[in-house]
């Protein structure tokens, strides 16, 4: 059966801490038959990067440092692969922000951001 969803057939890479993706946000990303690579640890993400790590969009735990979001930013964008930057499930985003949770309205929020049609958004 073919899947209509924007995330079918992509690899999502999660930069954050072990605890930034829940279960519950995990099995929501495979339900729409993608494959979750990560969690990537911030510490040993730029290696990862420069390693050759396949993905198509990136999921980044808003709570990196400054430095780490800036060099994120400018590498991803440098190659052409769009992010958004998230807060866990657990902690309270500014209004406006996404969440990578196990909620519909959270997943779609991310997927319009990511593989929407206004692909000029990347975070």
């Amino acid at each position: 059966m073919k899947s209509f969803s924007p995330l079918a057939g992509k690899t999502i890479l999660i930069i954050g801490a072990p605890g930034f993706l829940s279960d519950d946000a995990k099995q929501a990303l495979i339900a729409c038959r993608a494959s979750v690579a990560g969690p990537v640890v911030i510490s040993s993400a730029m290696e990862r990067l420069t390693e050759g790590l396949v993905f198509q969009a990136a999921i980044i735990d808003v709570s990196i440092s400054d430095q780490m979001m800036l060099w994120l930013n400018e590498w991803l964008e440098t190659r052409g692969i769009p992010f958004v930057f998230a807060h866990d499930q657990r902690s309270k985003p500014p209004r406006g922000g996404f969440v990578l949770s196990g909620r519909p309205a959270d997943l779609d929020a991310i997927i319009a951001a990511l593989f929407g049609p206004d692909l000029s958004y990347y975070h």
